[in-house]
């Protein structure tokens, strides 16, 4: 299997466009089109996990060359995206497109990274064992992308080693030390873990900044200077005046890491919007089942919030992860 079969692929075909005549296209279409197109490009410099990168790319028409819009060239993609609320989810959409015109171009840690950002941890690790060849071994990024693979899986030993060897590759990599110090952070090391991020403040913050630094600059993936879950965590949790849209759009950012999820569901729990708070934590632990707090918190809730009869069944299911897993609620 290569590295994107795992993934429904089908050629799209012009003649296949939502649009049959242009000149009906009503108001909402439009505006669908036009935001689909500036989604797509917005989102190309994270699929290739290069912040900033410039993008100029356009789609033409396979028979004419005409440049036309994405959304009538690729309507498989287009048609549910239009339907998807979430950005994350969105995102995944975009992915898929991507990854037939650009997917045999990406390096193995870059595959590793757009897996990694789409909720496909467990594949992302099958794909960096199964892929792995020697000249990956000698590049930093492989073993970074992969300590994120391992960290999101709370493999933290391993995701620690996998740090510890891109470190001895190459010891200034900004991507290593961001990773390693949420590693850190999360098991227990915490000073060192701030030494860290500390230091990569004083590398990457524009001093000229500091004082009015917008926080999605500071903590998003465009803005290349703290995009870390752990470290977002910390400062949405520090600054009591951040807002309801400045969570969620840090839950959008990080919604590939079950470590800001459950920290956002526990923020909402804390403060007193229960059944959202709730609904996150079950969802997380549908979606990622190897993530110790979400199980243990999304069954302990059921009861706390007197859903025993509605979530019977998840119930269930919930105490069969944690048989199988030993775990026991706190």
């Amino acid at each position: 299997m290569g590295l994107f079969e795992f993934l429904k692929n089908k050629k799209n075909q012009s003649e296949n466009s939502p649009i049959d005549n242009q000149s009906q296209v009503d108001d909402q279409l439009q505006l669908d089109i036009d935001r689909f197109e500036t989604e797509l490009l917005a989102t190309i410099p994270r699929y290739i996990c290069t912040p900033g990168a410039e993008v100029n790319i356009k789609a033409r028409h396979q028979e004419t060359n005409e440049v036309m819009p994405f959304a009538i060239g690729f309507p498989e993609q287009f048609k549910p995206w239009r339907t998807v609320k979430s950005l994350a989810d969105r995102r995944g959409i975009v992915y898929s497109l991507l990854d037939t015109q650009f997917g045999n171009q990406l390096e193995l840690w870059q595959v590793i990274e757009r897996f990694n950002d789409d909720r496909y941890a467990e594949r992302a690790l099958q794909i960096a064992n199964k892929h792995k060849q020697e000249r990956d071994e000698q590049n930093p990024n492989y073993w970074n992308a992969l300590a994120r693979t391992n960290f999101i899986l709370s493999n933290y030993n391993e995701a620690e080693q996998n740090c510890l060897k891109a470190i001895q590759l190459d010891n200034n990599s900004i991507r290593t030390k961001r990773i390693y110090a949420d590693v850190l952070h999360t098991t227990g090391k915490q000073d060192k873990a701030h030494e860290i991020y500390n230091e990569i403040l004083s590398i990457k913050l524009p001093k000229d900044k500091q004082m009015n630094l917008p926080i999605q600059d500071l903590l998003g993936f465009d803005g290349d200077i703290l995009n870390s879950p752990v470290y977002a965590i910390a400062w949405l949790k520090a600054d009591k005046n951040v807002n309801t849209e400045t969570w969620e759009w840090a839950n959008e950012e990080f919604y590939y890491s079950p470590h800001f999820r459950s920290q956002y569901a526990f923020h909402l729990l804390q403060t007193n919007e229960h059944m959202k708070g709730f609904v996150k934590l079950l969802n997380l632990s549908k979606e990622m089942p190897w993530f110790k707090d979400a199980v243990l918190n999304s069954y302990s809730l059921i009861d706390q919030l007197n859903l025993t009869e509605q979530e019977q069944n998840e119930k269930i299911r919930l105490k069969q992860i944690m048989e199988k897993n030993n775990w026991s609620p706190s």
